[in-house]
C-alpha cells in the first residue's frame, strides 16, 4: 500500500508541474499563488532541473556478466525469477545460461521492474548462482538497491537481498 501511496503522491507532483508550466505560459506570474508560491515555484525549478540533467544522466542497464568465458555458438535458455511481488509492481530477475553438453551454465544475469513504477529505480548489484543441476534447479543469492525517488530525486535508498531457487 505505501508503494501505491508513493505512486501517487509522484503523480500529483508531476501533474501540478505541469499545471505550473502551462499557466505559466499563459498567464506569467499570476499563475503563483500566494500562500504557495514558494513551493510552486521549488517545484517548478526542480521539474525544469530534472528535465535538463535527465538527458546527461546515463542509464544503468542492471545486467551483470557471471561467466565470461563460454561458448557463443551454444544454445542457450532464459529462466525468469519473480524476486519480489509487491501489490503496485514487482522486481524480476532473468538468468540467461549456455546449453553445454546438457549442462546450463549461467553467463547473464538481468533484474528489472514491472508495473506502477513511478517512484522507483531498481540498481542490480550482484548476483551468485551455480550452473543448473539435474532436476533442473540452481540456488541463488541476489541483491540490489530500489531507490524512492520523488521527482527524480532520491529521497530514501532501500538495500534488498533475495536468495532462492531457480526453475
Amino acid at each position: 500500500m505505501i508503494h501505491l501511496i508513493w505512486s501517487i503522491i509522484n503523480g500529483i507532483i508531476v501533474i501540478y508541474f505541469l499545471y505550473l508550466i502551462v499557466g505559466f505560459i499563459a498567464k506569467g506570474k499570476k499563475i503563483f499563488k500566494p500562500q504557495f508560491k514558494v513551493v510552486s515555484i521549488f517545484i517548478m525549478v526542480i521539474g525544469i532541473v530534472q528535465i535538463i540533467s535527465a538527458s546527461d544522466s546515463e542509464k544503468n542497464s542492471n545486467r551483470i556478466s557471471i561467466t565470461e568465458d563460454y561458448n557463443r555458438k551454444n544454445n542457450s535458455a532464459i529462466k525468469q525469477v519473480k524476486l519480489e511481488d509487491n501489490w503496485t509492481f514487482d522486481i524480476n530477475m532473468l538468468v540467461k545460461y549456455s546449453i553445454e553438453e546438457n549442462q546450463y551454465i549461467p553467463i547473464e544475469s538481468n533484474s528489472f521492474l514491472t508495473g506502477l513504477v513511478s517512484g522507483y529505480v531498481w540498481e542490480f548489484k550482484s548476483i551468485d548462482t551455480k550452473n543448473l543441476n539435474s532436476n533442473g534447479k540452481a540456488e541463488f543469492f541476489a541483491n540490489g538497491i530500489l531507490k524512492w525517488n520523488l521527482f527524480g530525486i532520491t529521497v530514501y535508498s532501500e538495500s534488498k537481498t533475495f536468495n532462492g531457487t531457480i526453475e
